[in-house]
């Protein structure tokens, strides 16, 4: 089976940086790691409201190839310093907001740090059974 690329999206927020390259193998879209930072670029003040912003561009790369939440099957979450309190947050905060009936797998993993300061990202990859035409140009 041969890769396409069928989609690259800008980041709103940080010029220069591709948030997300849809890749198409079969029915499989994989999305390039997520972040939620305000609209200004700055992090975040609450934990919470990070995990909110970054679903929110997680949503945001899944509309745009086409998928939802429904049509995940993997996440992958890194959080730096990763303790009880972050994980019980990341958990009740993505149940809230990701409600498919069928959740996906998922990974949590701790690191020291992420790309300017940022506290969460994730990573993706959705099954779907057809990407849209117009984002097979690009």
């Amino acid at each position: 089976m041969s890769n396409e690329r069928i989609h690259h999206n800008p980041a709103p927020v940080i010029p220069g940086i591709s948030d997300s390259v849809k890749l198409k193998a079969g029915d499989m879209i994989f999305i390039s790691g997520q972040i939620g930072f305000e609209a200004d670029g700055s992090v975040p003040s609450s934990f919470q409201r990070v995990i909110e912003l970054t679903y929110a561009q997680l949503e945001r790369a899944l509309t745009a190839a086409g998928a939802t939440y429904g049509d995940l099957v993997r996440v992958n979450a890194y959080i730096t310093h990763l303790d009880q309190d972050k994980l019980v947050t990341w958990r009740q905060t993505r149940d809230r907001i990701v409600t498919a009936s069928k959740p996906s797998a998922s990974t949590v993993i701790g690191v020291d740090a992420l790309f300017s300061g940022a506290q969460f990202e994730i990573d993706a990859i959705a099954a779907v059974t057809s990407v849209g035409s117009d984002l097979r140009e690009g």
